[in-house]
This record gives C-alpha cells, sequence and structure tokens, in this order.
C-alpha cells in the first residue's frame, strides 16, 4: 500500500479520535454572552454517522440513538412530549388579543412529536376558514369576544377543536403588512379608554434604532418609507411616555439597497472521474455586478447529503436565525425568493417566532444592567473570590496570578488585582498559542496590616459557567426532512469488497478466496476513555474539591457488578503501586490524567498485550506467582486503565486541600492546521480507497481586482457530482454564499 505523504502529516498532526455515533451539540459563546438569554447562545446539533462497513460507502451508515448506545452518556433531558396527537398556538400580531379591536393571529400547527403539521382552520364559527402556508404556519384575522374557539383538520381528517387566548377588555391592537422594500403599512387601533394617551412607535434592527416617530392620530393607517432600513430582522416596538410596551413585533425587512454580492464559478475544468485534478474559476461582483475584491471561505464536497437536520448558512445565521427564538426548519428556504409566497411565510415565521434579543426594558433604561461577565476584548482569565463554608463574595483579597505559555517562556507575566464587593478579579493576557501555566495565590491582611497567605477562601473560575445542556428537539433529530438524494448509483453494503475503482491498466484483480477458518482472537480493543484531568480541573473551577475514582465512577455511572475490574495504575514511565497509588479506588482525580474501561470483561491472559508496563514489573520484581495466575486464572476482569499525571504534576496534600490556591493549565489560541489535501499527480494509486467526502476546504479564497480566483483540488475515488459552497461577509458587513450542485 503507498501512503500519500500529505495523508501522514495529517495524521501526525491532528490524530485519529472516533467519536461515538449519535447526535452532537456544538455550542459558541463567549463569557459575556452568559449576562444574557441563553436563546442568544449559537447552538447546532450534528449527527455523527456509524462508520461504514466498507470504507467509502457511505449510503448505509447511520445514526445511533443515545438509549442504543451506552458509550454516549445522557448529559440532557427528553424533550417534552405532547398529550396531544394536534397541537395548535396561536400568536396574536402585537403579544394580545384585545376585545372589540380586529386582531391578525398567526397560528403553528404541530403534532405529538414536535413535527408541523399542514391542514386547514375553520374560525369564526366554522363561517371562515384558511389553510396552513407553511411548515404548520397560517395565520386569520378575527375581533374577538373573549369566547371564540377553533376547529383545526390535519390532511389525513384528523380534527380537534381549541379555544383562542382570553381577549383582553383594555390595549392596543397594531397590524402590519410587510409587503414591499420601500414602504411599511402599520394600523394601530385602542380602546376607549386609552385616547388621551401619548404614545410613539420605535423600530431597532441588530439593538439600533432605525426609525421613531410619535402617532397622534390613530384612525389613520401609518405609512412609513423604509427604503433605507438594514436587510434583517426589526422589532417593532409601540410604547408609551413611560416607556410601557403596548404592542410589538418582530418582521424581516428585504431591502434590495443591501441585497448580496454574488458568487459565481465556470466548472468547465471539472472532470470529476477518480482521483482527477479539478480546477473552479471563481468571479465575485456587487450588487450592481461590478468586479469585487474580497476573501470568502468555499468547500468542495461529494454531493450526497446523508442529513444533517440543518441547512443554514452564514446568510440566514447573521440576517434571520440568530434574532428568531428557537429551532428554525429550512432557513435557507426563506431567503430563496422574494415572490408572495416566501415573503407571506416569512412573515409568518418572524410572527410565530419572534424574540426580542434586546431586551426593551434593559435599552430604555427602565431597569439596571448588572455585568456579571465582562466583554472579552483579549485572551483574558477571570473569576471570583468566595468565602470557603458560604460561598459568598469575598472582598479586598489581592489576588497574585503568573501565566507562563509552554511553548515561549518569554511571554512570562505577571497580575496583581484587588476584589471589589462582588470578589471579582480579571486579567487580560498577551495573545499566545498552545496552553500556559497559570498560578494563582490570594492574600490577605491581618489585623495588624500585615500581608498574609489566605486559606479560608475558595477560587471559582468564570470558566466554569456554562450554559445548560439543552433537550434535543425532534426537529434536530429528524434527518428526512433536509435529505437530498444523489443520482449517483449505490454500491450495496453486501458488495464483494473490491476497491470502488480498478485500474486495470495499473494493476490484477486477485481471484476471490473463501475463508472458512474461525477468528483465533477476540477483539477487546474496544474501551471508553474519560479525559479525568479535564474534569478534574472543571471541579476545581467552581471552587470544589476532586472527588476519588471510585466517586468519579459513581458520577459517571458506571457499575462493576458482573465482573471485577483490574486496575492497571501508571505514569507514562512505570507501574504506580506505591502510596497514595496503592489503593486504586481511593486515588484522588487531581492526580489522574486519564481513565480507559474495556467494554468487554476479559482473562488475565488476554490483557497482558493492554499492559506491556504491568508484564514488566512483575518480571522485574521476579513474580512467577503473578505470571501463573495469569495463564491459569479462569475469572474475567474489567480492564480498568488510570493513567497517572507526571511526578512533577502531583500536588501535596496540603495543596489538593488548599481552595486558596491554584495552578493550572489556560487555553490560548489554537493553531490553524493546513486542511488534509491529497494530490494524485501520476493518477491513482491501484487498490487505492480514497473515503474523502470533503474534497476541498479553504477558508481564505481571495479574489484580484477583477474579481476573479482559482482553486484546485483532487477527486477522490468515487464521487461523481459536487457540491459547491462558498460564505463571505463584505467590509460593511453584508453577507453572501455560494450553494451549487455540479
Amino acid at each position: 500500500m503507498l501512503w500519500d505523504a500529505a495523508t501522514a502529516q495529517a495524521r501526525e498532526k491532528r490524530g485519529i479520535l472516533e467519536y461515538p455515533s449519535g447526535f452532537y451539540e456544538i455550542r459558541a459563546y463567549t463569557q459575556n454572552m452568559l449576562d444574557f438569554s441563553e436563546e442568544a447562545i449559537f447552538s447546532r446539533v450534528i449527527p455523527i454517522y456509524t462508520k461504514p462497513k466498507q470504507e467509502g460507502v457511505f449510503e448505509y451508515s447511520h445514526v445511533e440513538l443515545s438509549e442504543n448506545n451506552p458509550r454516549i452518556p445522557v448529559v440532557r433531558d427528553d424533550s417534552d412530549e405532547k398529550e396531544r396527537r394536534i397541537n395548535l398556538a396561536f400568536y396574536p400580531e402585537g403579544g394580545d388579543l384585545i376585545a372589540g379591536l380586529e386582531c391578525n393571529v398567526a397560528f403553528k400547527a404541530t403534532g405529538r412529536d414536535g413535527l408541523d403539521l399542514e391542514g386547514t382552520l375553520v374560525y369564526n364559527g366554522r363561517s371562515d376558514t384558511t389553510y396552513t402556508l407553511h411548515d404548520g404556519m397560517g395565520s386569520f384575522r378575527i375581533i374577538p369576544d373573549g369566547t371564540q374557539s377553533v376547529q383545526f383538520i390535519t390532511k389525513d381528517g384528523q380534527s380537534s377543536r381549541f379555544s383562542l387566548p382570553k381577549a383582553l377588555k383594555s390595549g392596543y391592537a397594531m397590524i402590519t403588512d410587510p409587503y414591499s422594500d420601500s414602504l411599511l403599512y402599520v394600523s394601530i387601533s385602542r380602546t376607549p379608554d386609552h385616547n388621551a394617551e401619548q404614545i410613539a412607535l420605535a423600530v431597532t434592527c441588530r439593538g439600533e434604532v432605525i426609525h421613531f416617530e410619535e402617532i397622534n392620530d390613530i384612525g389613520n393607517q401609518l405609512v412609513i418609507d423604509c427604503s433605507d432600513w438594514p436587510i434583517g430582522v426589526c422589532r417593532m416596538t409601540l410604547y408609551d411616555k413611560k416607556g410601557k410596551i403596548l404592542s410589538s413585533r418582530s418582521l424581516y425587512h428585504n431591502n434590495e439597497r443591501f441585497h448580496s454580492p454574488t458568487i459565481t464559478f465556470s466548472a468547465d475544468s471539472l472532470s470529476r472521474q477518480p482521483f482527477s485534478r479539478e480546477i473552479i474559476n471563481l468571479k465575485l461582483t456587487d450588487r450592481n455586478g461590478k468586479p469585487l475584491r474580497d476573501r470568502f471561505c468555499l468547500s468542495v464536497r461529494d454531493i450526497a447529503d446523508y442529513g444533517s437536520g440543518l441547512t443554514e448558512n452564514l446568510q440566514t445565521n447573521l440576517l434571520l436565525s440568530s434574532d428568531l427564538r428557537g429551532y428554525i426548519h429550512d432557513p435557507a428556504w426563506y431567503l430563496e425568493s422574494n415572490d408572495t409566497l416566501h415573503i407571506e411565510a416569512l412573515n409568518l415565521l418572524t410572527l410565530v417566532q419572534g424574540w426580542e434579543r434586546y431586551e426593551w426594558q434593559y435599552m430604555t433604561g427602565q431597569k439596571f444592567f448588572a455585568e456579571k461577565h465582562r466583554i472579552e476584548d483579549s485572551l483574558t482569565m477571570n473569576g471570583w473570590v468566595l468565602s470557603y463554608t458560604r460561598r459568598e463574595p469575598v472582598p479586598d483579597i489581592d489576588v497574585f496570578a503568573s501565566v507562563m505559555p509552554n511553548d515561549d517562556k518569554k511571554l512570562f507575566e505577571t497580575f496583581q488585582y484587588h476584589t471589589d464587593t462582588t470578589g471579582y478579579f480579571g486579567f487580560d493576557l498577551s495573545d499566545f498559542y498552545g496552553k500556559a501555566k497559570m498560578t494563582v495565590n490570594l492574600m490577605s491582611k491581618n489585623k495588624k496590616g500585615k500581608s498574609k497567605f489566605e486559606k479560608s477562601t475558595r477560587i471559582k473560575f468564570e470558566r466554569s459557567d456554562k450554559p445548560e445542556p439543552k433537550p434535543f428537539l425532534k426537529q434536530e433529530t429528524d434527518l428526512t426532512r433536509n435529505r437530498r438524494s444523489s443520482d449517483k448509483t449505490v454500491q450495496s453494503q453486501e458488495d464483494d469488497g473490491l476497491p470502488l475503482v480498478i485500474r486495470e491498466d495499473l494493476g490484477i484483480v486477485l481471484e476471490d478466496v473463501d475463508i472458512t477458518e474461525k477468528r483465533q482472537f477476540v477483539d477487546y480493543d474496544t474501551f471508553t476513555s474519560w479525559d479525568v484531568e479535564k474534569d478534574a480541573e472543571m471541579e476545581l473551577d467552581m471552587g470544589e474539591y476532586t472527588t476519588d475514582v471510585h466517586g468519579y465512577f459513581l458520577e459517571k455511572g458506571i457499575r462493576f457488578e458482573d465482573y471485577p475490574p483490574y486496575y492497571y495504575v501508571h505514569n507514562l514511565e512505570k507501574v504506580l503501586d506505591k502510596k497514595p497509588f496503592d489503593n486504586p479506588s481511593g486515588i484522588d482525580m487531581i492526580d489522574v490524567k486519564s481513565i480507559i474501561v474495556y467494554d468487554k470483561p476479559m482473562f488475565p491472559k488476554d490483557f497482558v498485550e493492554f499492559t506491556p508496563m504491568l508484564k514488566e514489573y512483575y518480571r522485574k520484581h521476579i513474580d512467577m506467582d503473578w505470571f501463573w495466575w495469569v495463564d491459569t486464572s479462569s475469572q474475567r476482569f474489567y480492564l480498568v486503565d488510570i493513567q497517572i499525571k507526571n511526578d512533577r504534576e502531583l500536588l501535596s496534600y496540603n495543596d489538593i486541600r488548599n481552595l486558596g490556591r491554584r495552578t493550572t493549565n489556560i487555553d490560548g489560541f489554537s493553531k490553524p492546521v493546513e486542511y488534509y489535501s491529497p494530490q494524485y499527480p501520476e493518477g491513482g494509486v491501484p487498490g487505492e480507497i480514497d473515503p474523502r467526502r470533503t474534497l476541498y476546504w479553504n477558508a481564505n479564497v481571495i479574489t484580484d481586482n477583477e474579481g476573479n480566483a482559482r482553486v484546485e483540488f483532487y477527486n477522490n475515488s468515487f464521487s461523481t457530482r459536487y457540491t459547491i459552497s462558498g460564505a463571505g461577509i463584505t467590509a460593511s458587513g453584508i453577507p453572501y454564499i455560494l450553494k451549487q450542485d455540479w
């Protein structure tokens, strides 16, 4: 077998880590974002598929559910299952139904599993009918009297009745028609008891006020010039002179003046042959068709989409999803066209999932905003000094810290901070890559004013504050809704196992060989592993003591009921059997680097190959009894591999118990790694299978003054069609995308 040099280099630099099949959530945030609602935190659920039985054949891969895979820990609650087969939620425009005032009411129909239902809504005493327009959403207008109910009928004939929300006796109603890029029509009505109030209408976009006007004449429809509004989700707020919100809603403004640049490409040089050299010429133009010099990301991958549950891109995330509440099925659909259907569906979406990420009470000064996490404009390390028993903030503590990056000793820095009434401290660090060692000491003044080391407090680091895991929605784990099919031939998993590409001019195909003998060994090389060092650091970050190995297993839900554990305790150099490591289950987790538990119980003679230093240890001590036991024992064990930190990293007992002093590793910036992209200048290697699904990835494609760029890559061994995706954002903040199959 000939190995491509780029492959070996990528493996050496990046390593290979297999994640168990299942659904995973990626959350991205700054610490400062934790001051606000968790709705503002980026969340994406992605599937990890099972490894294909035949390399390069992904069509039959699937995602294992967590309940079927004991290797995936349960860290989140299940999403709420609805009791009713049909569920209907109502969203009156402006927020409330007002008795006697015409109101526009949006609705969303879902089934017991939370997925959308399409159907018909009958209202006004069965005299009027409306239909769902898209993804179970629709709307109707009604003059509520406080007693109405509606009936929803699904496409398959199931029906159910629902009562509308109770109408208020007093208030305002607002109806908008956002069906123009330049004009917005707004109708406002109110009950007689509010006739004397002074009111105003404000429109904000991404926290900035883009329109304001006082409203004196309620009877006439407002016509608002919105030609200068930016593109994206806007928030309309009707309020009185005290700042009280009377009515509000979100809407999407699609301004032609701010339309995105366009990426086009020429694929004349794409042969799509196995291992072929491919060339793509790209062109970037502004909204007027003029060449644009800019930089953007580009990826080329196999066209087959095996299901991710999402169709989001840079444009939909920045302009739509980030300003709306909850999961949106196929957000790219709403922005793919500006016809009547898409405009009305987008209006419904903002009514149903509208959400104000910039809270009005704080924006208008009615509430004081208490900042817990400061804004990070550089690498930072922050935290709190808390009392030992009650965990309350401790003021007037001097915090001394030193930081030394592992890869550059010249960047050694020292810091000092005096805590205020909140017990908070914070340091701005110089930029560095990789990891750095940080030591923090606390000092206070005694009655005579002399400094002393503070031992009756705890240090809590800010990085221990994290958003809680959220339940997975059914929509996020339904991989069939956005699945696209490929026109390429699907190879059966029951195939003969030969490479997908056979170059008869370069190689010889051997005859089939039937294997009749059974396997002569049992594969025990499957295990569950934990980054104990990271878990222990998390406990210390929260100002808590670490537990021992026994307690750690209890927290992880590990029980050795059928077979006993056999502990293999070691560091990188030797077996450890002296105190404090002679009692493995009692080892403090602060001394442990990692733990591996092999999934299948095994006989001692089978785990010798997984414990090389143990075998050498007993040979050195001339303990023949151990070797006899290994060869003859009929007892099976769960092999538990406990790797201890290096000697210089171990702490004394006093240091372990002193929560007022801390030595820890902190993360700097990650060094970028060049994307693995093999080359086949001489054509494909005989018998080689290149299973890459992503063929090209570049986060920094730069166009010249004529808006042109050129990229080259090599195909894998099986792709016959590609999906070409690009994404960028201009200096003025306008995102643009490319998404095309070829």
